[in-house]
């Protein structure tokens, strides 16, 4: 049986790993949801808008108006769906991908920063629970 307490773990790795990432100076001085955006784009190219708002929770008219900042400074590019008008698709623009270089690079010293007092126990323990609860929630629709 599960035990409730534990459901809390999700929000607080939200809160605590991602949420606190805000570099001061980033490239292409972008706030920090711009920065999450980007980011998920670049991981997930060709991601739906309605996918994007999803992922990163966040409201498709909210999101609308940071993907026209992004895409105005061709840092994000989105193309129309041919088949369906209403449909749109987001990458990273020529502009984005240094940033997307920068900030990933910088995210990625920020959680080893955040783990770095785990042993190699704790650290290989953390990883595998990690990829169970990946391969699990992938499962749910």
């Amino acid at each position: 049986m599960i035990n409730f307490d534990l459901l809390d773990v999700i929000p607080m790795y939200m809160k605590k790993i991602c949420l606190s990432y805000a570099p001061h100076r980033n490239k292409g001085n972008l706030n920090q949801t711009q920065i999450k955006v980007l980011i998920a784009v670049g991981k997930k190219p060709g991601i739906s808008m309605k996918e994007l708002s999803e992922m990163i929770m966040i409201d498709q008219g909210a999101l609308s108006r940071i993907i026209k900042k992004l895409s105005d400074r061709k840092i994000i590019k989105k193309e129309i769906s041919e088949t369906d008008r209403r449909m749109s698709y987001l990458y990273v623009d020529s502009e984005g991908l240094p940033i997307l270089a920068d900030n990933m690079e910088k995210f990625e010293e920020h959680i080893n920063d955040i783990f770095s007092n785990f042993t190699s126990e704790e650290n290989e323990e953390f990883i595998s629970a990690l990829k169970i609860l990946k391969k699990y929630l992938e499962r749910i629709e």
